[in-house]
């Protein structure tokens, strides 16, 4: 059974044992030594200080999650669930706003509002179920077949004798030939791998729906082997085949929940679904996306563009490109420049400048005289101390910024249209 440690974003793990009466919460989770231990082993014996800081505060250890959220498997039993930090309340909420983000991400398109719907389970069942999903429209169009080489010993000749193993298997058998035929099979690397995964599948502890549906799904695959070489078998289905782009999706999920470090890379297309999203670029794919789908008609959307530089005074000099998230400009030529960042905003402390980074503003000033533009807008998640834009921020008397919130928990069309309002 897997142990799942569920944490907001920049949260806390601490032992249990330094602690009277330790009472979880979503910003801070206690845990016995042993489970302790275990995620501080992972920091030192496989340099994960990007995802983890480890400190000791009065004599009291504590591990802090730091801006990655998904899925951490710390070992066999245990992981750990990291969601994002805003107005969310509860890991449900939180849940359903890494969800919503996800879907905006090629490779987790399969994600749907059905699985939006289903966010108060844990979010390693929600990516069993959409695994499940896909596997369920494939077997509907009927498993794949081809043709697999199967080398045995026979009373007839079917396909070529190999001479070689024949002498070296059958030297007292001279009823049997060892030979090599092609047969056209369903027992090939792809649905090995699939059968692989489920028969893993079924020793997790999900609820009974999702059980059943992985021991049903299994039934199918009764004629078909486990894989005894699965990165043979991946290495083999990772070959372009029109025959096979319907598996692509399935062998995906299938690489990250039979891989058990699986945010780390691979060198085939099975590293493309990760468990792992620095939140900064979750954030500023899921708002660009966003804006190029809700944008009003008489506005063009470039994301992350390229074109201009902070020293340009001869093309082929240019240095310091700009890169702005998201360039928005409308038939009269007017340009609106905007930058997403992924940090809390507190409107309650004007004299720390709100938290806001000095280096971001110069940022700002530089897209905008670069690109002439007039407005400038500054995006950060809405929280609990910042849910109203601050006031306008005047760099000269031709040029502004704007400093907005962009609530996770509301629609996306309705956020893209307060802002371009």
């Amino acid at each position: 059974m897997i142990k799942s440690i569920v944490i907001s974003e920049f949260g806390s793990i601490k032992k249990a044992s330094d602690f009277d009466s330790p009472v979880d919460s979503f910003a801070e989770v206690f845990v016995t030594d042993k489970v302790f231990l275990r995620i501080k082993e992972l920091i030192f014996n496989y340099a994960n200080d990007a995802l983890f800081a480890y400190s000791v505060q009065r004599g009291k250890e504590q591990i802090r999650v730091k801006n990655y959220v998904g899925l951490i498997p710390v070992s066999e039993s245990i992981q750990i669930e990291i969601l994002p930090k805003s107005t969310a309340q509860s890991p449900k909420e939180a849940r359903r706003i890494l969800l919503k983000m996800l879907q905006k991400i090629p490779s987790y398109q399969a994600l749907s509002s059905a699985h939006l719907a289903i966010s108060n389970l844990p979010l390693l069942e929600i990516y069993v179920k959409v695994f499940l999903d896909e596997l369920e429209k494939l077997l509907s169009l009927g498993l794949g077949r081809n043709y697999e080489t199967i080398e045995a010993n026979e009373t007839y000749i079917k396909g070529k004798v190999l001479i070689a193993e024949n002498i070296r298997q059958n030297p007292l058998k001279q009823h049997t030939l060892h030979i090599a035929y092609d047969d056209f099979m369903h027992d090939i690397p792809q649905n090995r791998i699939i059968k692989t995964c489920l028969h893993r599948l079924k020793a997790y502890n999900f609820g009974n729906v999702t059980k059943q549906r992985i021991w049903q799904n299994l039934s199918v695959f009764d004629d078909i082997s486990l894989s005894t070489n699965l990165i043979q078998d991946f290495t083999r289905s990772n070959t372009p085949s029109p025959h096979f782009v319907r598996y692509e999706s399935l062998l995906q999920w299938a690489w990250v929940f039979l891989n058990g470090q699986s945010f780390l890379p691979f060198s085939g297309n099975y590293s493309q679904i990760s468990l792992l999203f620095p939140m900064e670029v979750l954030f500023e794919n899921y708002v660009g996306k966003l804006f190029q789908k809700y944008i009003p008609a008489d506005y063009r959307v470039k994301l992350q563009d390229r074109q201009k530089h902070l020293i340009a005074k001869h093309r082929e000099n240019s240095r310091f490109r700009l890169i702005p998230d998201i360039v928005v400009e409308n038939d009269a030529g007017d340009v609106l420049i905007f930058d997403t960042k992924w940090k809390l905003i507190d409107a309650s402390k004007p004299k720390q400048n709100y938290g806001i980074e000095q280096s971001d503003l110069y940022q700002m000033y530089a897209y905008g005289k670069k690109y002439q533009a007039k407005k400038l807008f500054l995006i950060y998640p809405a929280n609990e101390n910042f849910r109203k834009p601050l006031e306008v921020f005047d760099y000269e008397d031709d040029l502004m910024l704007q400093v907005l919130p962009f609530d996770l928990m509301n629609a996306g069309n309705e956020e893209v249209r307060k802002i371009m309002h």
